[in-house]
Parts: C-alpha cells; structure tokens; sequence
C-alpha cells in the first residue's frame, strides 16, 4: 500500500500543480472572476499537496540522527501548525466558493458566509488544542497527527458541500454555475465511500484518498476553463463588433482598422507594414485602445468585442 499511496500522491500533486500553474497564467491574462475565485482554492490545495509530499519524503531521505534533532523538531512545530492553517483556509475558501455559486439572496450569502466563518473558527481552534494538547511538547508526533488525521477529518465537510451542491443543481440559472456545481457534488459525494477505504487502506500514510477526491474536482475545473474561455473568447466577426464600438465607446477611424486587424491573429510589425506606419507607432494605438475600452489584452478585447457583438 505504501508504494500504491506513493504513486498516488505524485500523481495527484502534479496534476493539482501543473493545473493551478495554468489558471495563474490564465488570470494573469484575463484577470475575470472564473480565475481568481479557481485560484482561491487551486493555491491553498497546492500548497497543503505539495506539503504533505515534502513531510513525506523528508522523513524518508535525512538519517535518524538529523530527525531527532533540536533543529528538526522546530522545524515539524512550524509545518505542524503551516498545514493547519492551509487545511483551515482551504475549507474555508471552498465554502466560500460554493456560496458565491448557489442561487440565493445577497442576505442569504452573508449568512451562509456568517456561518462558515464561525465554523472554520472552531474548526482551527479544535485543530491547534488537540493536536498540539495531545503531543505533549512533542512536535514530531503533532507532525504525524497532523498529516494522518486532520486533513483527513477536515474533508469530511466536503461531504456537506457536495450533498449541498447536488441539492441546488436543479435551480441553476446558468451552465456555469450547473457546470460547477455538478463538479463540486460528483467530486465530494463519493467520499462516503473513499473516507472509510483511507482508514483501512491508507491510516499510516501521508496520502489520503481524499486527494483523489479534490483532484477529480480540479480536473472538472480545467474542463470548465477549456469550454468558458472557448466560448468567452472566441474571436468574434470584426465586421458586426467594430462598428458597435466606435458607436459606443468613441475609436477612431485608424483605431477601428487596427483593432481589425489585431482581430486578424496579425503582430504590430505585421500591421505597421500593411498601413505603412512604424511599430511604435502602433504601440501607440493599441495602447490608447486598451485605455478606451479598460483592457490590458488581446484575450479581454475578444471577450469584450463579443459581449458589444451580443
């Protein structure tokens, strides 16, 4: 079991990492909601995978003369109390996520978020007395708890979101939120069944099925991500949203052309030499276009010629 945990643990935290990469440098050039609410959860859950990996490992590569040191023991003390935290802010982060999805009131949201703040905190405190009260001083022990038990406990209010989620698909206004909200119930569910398997399979192993769990949602996300931005940033017909723009949002004649030809694929030395103008030249324009139309890419001017197209 230990070398089937292992295979998993290496699996899942690269998928989770590779995935968390790929939305950072998708908000980095997109900078909408969809990224930055996916990268409130992928970086928490990278983090706490990625941990978890490196306790693993460090335990099995220093001899026992380094990991019954002073230095050592500090060291567990500090990412003892690090993955705590990083369980605790990805729970929360998860409620949070899942609220901002549900089709309910302002009102209703806040007390939702009420409620999941006043839960995370007693999970957090709960989390530092016990495993810190139980180890008795010993941080190499509160290190092991720590991994065995708490991340494993803390996923058990997944099952709370999934049965949540599963319980508000049917009044789903959109295919965005139906989309996620399916992913977040078929993700967690099954943790009725994997939880029990990670007592008897996987009890004295750092990884936990759970991680499964989480990365099948993370693997629903890039899915998503694939069919939002086809469908968000496909280039739309110039000859329809052109127009519209210099009605609604005063470009010049010359803006016009350019924003044509940027929606073309064509590079500013390729569109400086089909109207004989310098590259810095056009720099100029397309800077001047972003400003006009509050952009800062290529990817936000098709997002944004769509919405003016519809």
């Amino acid at each position: 079991m230990f070398i089937i945990g292992d295979i998993l643990m290496f699996i899942t935290t690269s998928l989770v990492f590779s995935i968390t990469c790929l939305c950072v440098l998708l908000h980095i050039r997109s900078r909408d909601d969809f990224s930055r609410r996916f990268l409130s959860v992928l970086v928490p859950l990278c983090l706490q995978m990625c941990l978890t990996m490196l306790v693993t490992y460090i335990n099995r590569v220093y001899p026992k003369e380094v990991l019954q040191a002073t230095v050592y023991n500090i060291f567990t003390l500090w990412i003892t109390i690090l993955s705590i935290l990083l369980t605790t802010v990805l729970l929360m982060m998860f409620s949070r996520y899942l609220i901002t999805l549900l089709p309910a009131t302002a009102a209703q949201r806040r007390i939702g978020q009420i409620i999941i703040y006043a839960i995370m905190a007693t999970f957090l405190f709960l989390s530092l007395f016990l495993i810190i009260g139980k180890s008795d001083g010993n941080w190499i022990t509160a290190l092991n708890m720590t991994f065995s038990y708490h991340f494993f406990s803390g996923s058990m209010l997944m099952v709370i979101l999934g049965a949540t989620s599963l319980f508000f698909i049917k009044k789903a206004t959109s295919w965005e939120q139906k989309s996620l909200l399916k992913g977040i119930a078929y993700s967690f569910l099954p943790l009725l069944i994997t939880l029990p398997l990670d007592i008897i399979f996987f009890r004295n192993h750092t990884f936990k099925l759970a991680y499964v769990n989480f990365s099948i949602l993370v693997v629903h996300l890039y899915n998503f991500i694939n069919r939002h931005y086809f469908r968000q940033y496909e280039m739309p017909d110039p000859k329809l949203s052109v127009p519209l723009l210099q009605d609604s949002l005063g470009l010049s004649p010359r803006e016009m052309e350019i924003v044509a030809l940027l929606l073309e694929g064509k590079t500013n030395k390729e569109i400086g030499e089909q109207l004989f103008i310098s590259s810095n030249t056009v720099k100029t324009h397309v800077k001047n276009i972003y400003g006009k139309l509050n952009i800062s890419n290529r990817i936000q001017l098709y997002a944004k010629l769509g919405s003016s197209t519809l």
